[in-house]
C-alpha cells in the first residue's frame, strides 16, 4: 500500500541526525504546560506591534521572522505560554519544506527567541516557549526629531548647555558617552542611516535631557511630551 506523502508522520529525530546532529535542548518536561498568558486581544496586538518595530526582529532573516511570528500567533495569540507543534505543522504555517523549517527553528532556539521545553521524539510532538522581545529602554526619537528639537535651542540655551556639560564629572561624562553609543546603535538597528554629526547632536540632546530638570524642560518646550 502506497503511503500518502502529505499525511506521512515526520521523524524529527532522524532529521536531527541527518542535519548537524541532535539539537541542544533544555531538560525535558513530562507535563504539557499551557499556562494562560492572560493577554487581552488589545495586549496581543500591542505585543505584535512592539515585535514588528523591534530592532532585533528587524535584523532577522525573513524566514526566521515568519516562523517567530507564527509561534507568537499560536502561543500568545491564543492565550498560551507554550506551543505544541510538529515540524510538518510548522512547514504548513510558513509554506516551506520540513528540512528548511527544522533549520529555521534551530536558528531561533540558538538566538534565544525560542526555547524547547519538551524535546520531540520519533513521531512525537515537541513543545516550545516563545521568548518575547522586551521594549527598548530609552529615547525612541529619530535622528531627525532630535535635530529638530536642537534647532529650537536659542544661543542662550546652547551657552547654558555648554556650561552644564563642562561641569559634569568624569563618571557622568563616561556614562553619557555610553548612552550616546547605545542610542546610535539602536537607531542603526532600526534602519536609520546616521549622517555626519549625528553623534554630536545625540550627545547634546541627551546631555540636555540628563542635566536639565523636567519642569524646566516643560516650561521651556511645552510641546516636548517624551524625553
Amino acid at each position: 500500500m502506497e503511503i500518502d506523502k502529505e499525511t506521512e508522520a515526520f521523524d524529527e529525530e532522524a532529521l536531527a541526525r541527518e542535519f548537524e546532529g541532535a539539537e541542544d535542548t533544555a531538560p525535558e518536561e513530562d507535563v504539557l504546560e499551557q499556562v494562560s498568558t492572560l493577554l487581552s486581544p488589545m495586549d496581543y496586538i500591542k505585543t505584535l506591534h512592539q515585535t514588528l518595530d523591534h530592532p532585533t526582529f528587524r535584523q532577522l532573516p525573513a524566514h526566521q521572522q515568519i516562523l517567530y511570528l507564527q509561534f507568537l500567533r499560536h502561543g500568545q495569540g491564543e492565550g498560551k505560554s507554550r506551543v505544541r507543534a510538529t515540524i510538518a505543522q510548522m512547514a504548513q504555517w510558513i509554506g516551506r519544506t520540513s528540512k528548511n523549517v527544522f533549520q529555521t527553528r534551530k536558528q531561533l532556539v540558538k538566538a534565544g527567541l525560542l526555547r524547547m521545553t519538551v524535546k520531540p521524539r520519533q513521531f512525537s510532538t515537541g513543545q516550545f516557549e516563545v521568548k518575547l522581545l522586551q521594549p527598548l529602554v530609552g529615547s525612541q526619537l529619530s535622528p531627525m526629531e532630535m535635530a529638530h528639537r536642537l534647532d529650537q535651542f536659542t544661543a542662550e540655551d546652547l551657552v547654558v548647555l555648554d556650561q552644564q556639560i563642562r561641569t559634569m564629572d568624569a563618571k557622568g561624562r563616561r556614562e553619557l558617552h555610553e548612552e550616546v553609543e547605545q542610542t546610535c546603535l539602536d537607531l542603526q538597528k532600526s534602519g536609520f542611516v546616521l549622517p555626519d554629526g549625528t553623534r554630536e547632536k545625540v550627545f547634546q540632546y541627551l546631555a540636555y535631557i540628563r542635566l536639565t530638570g523636567k519642569w524646566r524642560i516643560h516650561s521651556r518646550f511645552p510641546d516636548w511630551t517624551d524625553y
